[in-house]
């Protein structure tokens, strides 16, 4: 299918990407293919330079590696996802190994999507212009989702119970908005990994298990709003309707 001019305009837009690791010739790589690809760049070599460019800059998307000295990946992306001025930059983690409890420290510190070392500058720049394109649409949408008691605030990543904030991880908060948006549709764990998560990131249905019960308890009574459809996956039910 042909792209629209707008879509492709979108593809090619410039953007400025921030590129953390402490591998001098990964980091160099990955800098010249962006710039190749008409972006500015970002790097540095270890967690608190890049925590301080994340905040002084605000790029439009991170390339974090999850380990390097001074503070490490996972505790980059918590303290940006922390601040309300960096909480929506995606995140990109670069790690060497991906087992199921780093998937989780991964994605609950705030990581959109995940790519194994080594891997193909090709698949990489094509997830953060995905990432990025991603970011736009939500926040040119505006939306304010209900649930019931629950209000969802897209744009300031917020979850409300009859007026009152609950803290949610940004995994969390994407698993909840995606079911809420479905209206009462039975999603699949595959399609909630797609939609909330990401189509390239690897997670294991177990991961999304874990996130549901870990959210049905921070929803406290009205937990009952997200149903496990058995053998098929999980919706979110209005009460109302």
């Amino acid at each position: 299918m042909a792209q629209s001019e707008t879509e492709l305009q979108t593809l090619t837009e410039s953007l400025v990407v921030l590129v953390a690791d402490d591998e001098p010739d990964i980091r160099d790589l990955i800098q010249y293919n962006l710039i190749q690809s008409g972006h500015t760049v970002l790097t540095a070599s270890e967690g608190i330079s890049a925590l301080e460019l994340a905040q002084s800059k605000l790029p439009d998307v991170i390339v974090l590696d999850v380990m390097m000295p001074g503070l490490t990946g996972i505790e980059v992306a918590k303290r940006l996802r922390s601040q309300t001025q960096t909480s929506s930059i995606p995140i990109i983690m670069l790690t060497a190994k991906v087992e199921e409890s780093h998937e989780l420290e991964g994605l609950d510190a705030g990581a959109d999507d995940y790519i194994t070392k080594p891997f193909s500058m090709t698949i990489l720049i094509a997830r953060i212009h995905s990432l990025a394109r991603r970011t736009k649409m939500d926040s040119d949408t505006g939306a304010i989702l209900e649930v019931g008691p629950v209000t969802i605030n897209l744009n300031e990543h917020q979850v409300m119970i009859d007026g009152e904030a609950i803290q949610l991880t940004i995994t969390e908060f994407r698993l909840l908005a995606t079911l809420v948006q479905s209206k009462g549709k039975v999603l699949s764990r595959a399609e909630l990994i797609s939609k909330a998560i990401g189509p390239a990131v690897t997670v294991t249905p177990r991961t999304v298990d874990v996130h549901i019960t870990a959210l049905r308890k921070k929803l406290g009574d009205h937990g009952s709003l997200i149903s496990t459809v058995r053998a098929v996956g999980y919706r979110a039910d209005d009460p109302a309707a």
